[in-house]
């Protein structure tokens, strides 16, 4: 029987936040290593929509810059893979964790929203790999004028693999509002109070996440914004008006 979190004492929890931990982190690694076995192909996959531009144009050159960076990349590539295909099974050990504070809902629900939980992130990734990546290098590689342009292995995976892991969290935000709004913590009054504070630090957090460009950057700000209106709606279908 699932205790709700007002029978469980303070090191109960302490002991259930271990365990996610430790579920999550191992489940990190496992996929991090099977990942490795595959990583040029996932690495080829990953390079994708920029090795397009680079081979359509004889003065774009991805090259490594080190001989430690193949090394360092293959790291790299297993443990950001890891993280990404482990999404849905951290999802499902963190809705384990809090299901005490939700004690009223029904296994059922939970699932639906593991299932909700693991589209948007697969959409959030989706967008990034197919729009926000190609739209961003085409309209940085447009300022080059047709002069030699040599990018870093490293750091062009690194980029898209963390841009696509920040998105994909970030599309989590109907899932974290509902959340919060079941224990209190959040209410779609309190949203529509701050909306103009929500708009600036969408555009702020797409500014940190994108390359430094105002087509990326718009292109991310306007999904935040919208998920963000989603938020409100969730929290008003689901009662919390008001705190």
């Amino acid at each position: 029987m699932v205790k709700n979190h007002n029978q469980m004492t303070f090191w109960e929890h302490i002991d259930e936040l271990r365990m996610f931990v430790i579920k999550s982190v191992s489940v990190v690694i496992i996929f991090s290593i099977i990942c490795s076995l595959y990583s040029e192909s996932i690495k080829d996959f990953i390079i994708n929509p920029v090795a397009s531009f680079v081979n359509e144009d004889p003065n774009l050159r991805i090259v490594y810059n080190d001989p430690m960076s193949p090394f360092f990349l293959y790291i790299s590539v297993s443990i950001f893979s890891g993280l990404l295909f482990s999404f849905p099974f951290i999802m499902y050990f963190l809705l384990f964790f809090l299901k005490p504070a939700v004690s009223n809902t029904k296994i059922s629900f939970f699932t639906l929203i593991l299932v909700i939980s693991t589209f948007l992130f697969t959409l959030g990734i989706f967008f990034t790999y197919k729009l926000l990546i190609p739209i961003s290098f085409s309209f940085l590689v447009g300022f080059a004028n047709g002069e030699e342009m040599i990018f870093n292995f490293n750091n062009i995976i690194n980029k898209i693999l963390l841009i696509c892991l920040s998105v994909g969290t970030l599309f989590q935000m109907p899932i974290v509002a509902y959340f919060l709004g079941k224990i209190n913590l959040l209410s779609s009054s309190l949203l529509e109070d701050n909306r103009r504070y929500a708009i600036l630090l969408s555009f702020l957090i797409s500014a940190l996440i994108t390359p430094p460009d105002f087509i990326s950057q718009l292109l991310l700000g306007i999904p935040i914004v919208m998920l963000f209106e989603i938020c409100i709606v969730i929290l008003k279908i689901t009662g919390r008006n008001s705190n």
